[in-house]
């Protein structure tokens, strides 16, 4: 069932009862239309509420009926008298400007164009429908002034508008219109400059709709009646960013930290560009974005690739699921080269690895020569962990994961059995696993005493927590870069626990360890055809691992005080 009250607004979600103001009555309300807000996204609601709305209407109209036939001083404003949550919407609180953008209005796309002239032509009509009587019966239909509806005189009127129409088309003279034109932008709530391709294309359109609307009118006082269109919205629900995020979602399933990433770039992107449909974007569109990023945001061109990864996929499913008209990605080949995020990158906010004097410095302070084990620090991971960095390689949540279970013998060899992060991401796998020997100074520290006071089935770092996103090392790394400024003075932004790996790389290169071998420790696929298959990956042979763990030395280094030093 249609409604003819019941439309809705480009610039809201909500629903709203739109209604002409009597000829007679739009002189004193200064309205040519009354719009009520609904107060809700939902149709169903809203058709629940229409009839409060009407009634409202009919008290506005009312009081303004009297207030035109009075001599009295003017009434208060029409509206005055609604409640909150019904009280009219100013249809035109600014009028078009041919330069200037109102407030709260959008810049109107000219892909957005047909949607606009259609949701025109279907209120053209449904007003229409609203006077036109239905069955020879009906008694005469009135207009809201008193006047009774004249079959013949409407069809003497819409004639003569067709012949205008008709007459300003062949032309292109579309004065008589443009006030139509600029009136319906402000309803929408969208905009236009005058001077503008798109504007000078939506006067044509719209005067294509009218002649086509009133043409319609003719054949229906004829006794031709076709359905009157629904209304739809100004953007198209499924060519939005919106749309695509939740199909991208849906198809690809990404962690949820990565999906909530994505919506916090999209929000970006519709802030500095704004909300435009889809099929609106192009490379410009991107350029503004990418500078934005840079001069308003100041974002990193490393960080502006980072977030091109994470739009432009989106914007590939909703071209290949349909969701929009565009044909190609603006986004492709939209990154900065890598040139020019070298030629950006600020040195002083590159990680970098820890010297020996600081690791010496770090291992001076309180957690490694007086006991303590703070609660955020997770007890006995803030003192493990950083041992294990250095001497390990490992990524901090590949480290946090590690269960009791995991540290094991491999032909003869102490091992830690470490999720493989880096290929079970590429992968797409949860469970890819890697063996990398322990060093030797942990085994002199008491590692596997440590090892052995832990539940067999539980989590070597028991007292980890994890954050929304399942990860364990989010909240231990706040409090680790924390401790590294407050306690043990190395406040150089540079350096944070990832540095560890850093600091692996360095020392194992000045330990004379093949660069091959380093990258396999550290969890990095080989870039070359050397490495034999493991399970399944292709992997260094563990001998070679092991071999290059015994050479890894740190001269200089200094841990004799710690509590477990000298143990075998």
């Amino acid at each position: 069932m249609k409604h003819p009250y019941l439309t809705t607004r480009a610039d809201s979600t909500h629903y709203y009862f739109r209604r002409k103001v009597p000829l007679k009555l739009r002189a004193t309300l200064e309205k040519t239309e009354i719009w009520l807000s609904l107060e809700t996204p939902c149709k169903e609601v809203a058709v629940t509420r229409l009839p409060a709305a009407a009634l409202e209407y009919e008290r506005v109209i009312a009081l303004a009926r009297a207030e035109a036939a009075s001599t009295a001083s003017a009434a208060p404003a029409a509206n005055a008298w609604l409640p909150r949550a019904l009280r009219a919407v100013d249809d035109e609180p600014y009028p078009y400007h041919p330069t200037v953008q109102p407030p709260g209005t959008r810049r109107l796309e000219a892909v957005q164009i047909p949607r606009l002239v259609e949701r025109y032509t279907a209120n053209t009509l449904a007003n229409d429908d609203e006077y036109r009587p239905v069955l020879f019966n009906d008694p005469p239909a009135m207009e809201h002034d008193g006047s009774s509806y004249d079959d013949e005189a409407h069809k003497s009127f819409l004639l003569e508008a067709r012949r205008q129409l008709r007459r300003a088309r062949a032309a292109e003279d579309f004065l008589g219109i443009r006030e139509s034109v600029e009136e319906h932008l402000m309803w929408e709530r969208a905009w236009l400059p005058a001077a503008s391709d798109e504007f000078a294309a939506l006067l044509t359109a719209m005067t294509d709709a009218h002649l086509a609307a009133v043409e319609e009118e003719l054949r229906r006082i004829e006794g031709d009646v076709a359905e009157t269109p629904g209304l739809i919205p100004l953007v198209d629900e499924n060519d939005t960013w919106d749309a695509a995020v939740q199909s991208r979602v849906d198809e690809a399933a990404p962690q949820p930290k990565t999906a909530d990433e994505v919506k916090s770039q999209v929000a970006r992107f519709k802030r500095l560009v704004g909300s435009l449909p889809l099929s609106a974007l192009t490379p410009a569109h991107v350029a503004q974005f990418k500078a934005a990023c840079l001069e308003q945001e100041k974002v990193g061109k490393s960080r502006v690739n980072t977030i091109v990864s994470l739009l432009s996929p989106v914007i590939n499913v909703a071209i290949e699921k349909k969701l929009t008209t565009l044909s190609t990605n603006p986004l492709a080949r939209a990154k900065y080269s890598r040139k020019a995020v070298r030629k950006d990158a600020d040195p002083e906010a590159q990680r970098d690895a820890y010297t020996v004097d600081e690791l010496n410095r770090l291992y001076a302070s309180r957690v490694f020569i007086h006991g303590h084990r703070p609660g955020k620090g997770a007890r006995e991971a803030a003192f493990w962990l950083p041992l294990l960095g250095p001497h390990s390689g490992a990524r901090l949540e590949d480290l946090c994961r590690l269960r009791t279970r995991d540290v094991v013998q491999r032909a003869g060899v102490w091992c830690l059995h470490l999720h493989d992060s880096k290929r079970e991401h590429q992968n797409g796998e949860a469970c890819i696993m890697r063996y990398l020997p322990v060093h030797r100074t942990l085994l002199n520290l008491g590692w596997l005493d440590y090892v052995a006071t832990q539940d067999r089935d539980g989590r070597l770092f028991p007292h980890l927590k994890e954050n929304q996103y399942g990860q364990l090392s989010a909240m231990w790394s706040t409090w680790f870069n924390e401790y590294l400024d407050a306690d043990a003075g190395l406040d150089d932004a540079r350096l944070d626990f990832h540095s560890f790996r850093h600091t692996f790389k360095a020392f194992g290169r000045l330990s004379g360890i093949d660069n091959d071998v380093i990258e396999e420790l550290l969890g990095h696929a080989p870039t070359s055809m050397y490495g034999r298959n493991d399970e399944g990956e292709r992997r260094l042979p563990f001998e070679l691992l092991v071999q290059a763990m015994d050479k890894l030395d740190f001269p200089g280094l200094e841990l004799g005080h710690l509590p477990y030093a000298g143990r075998a």
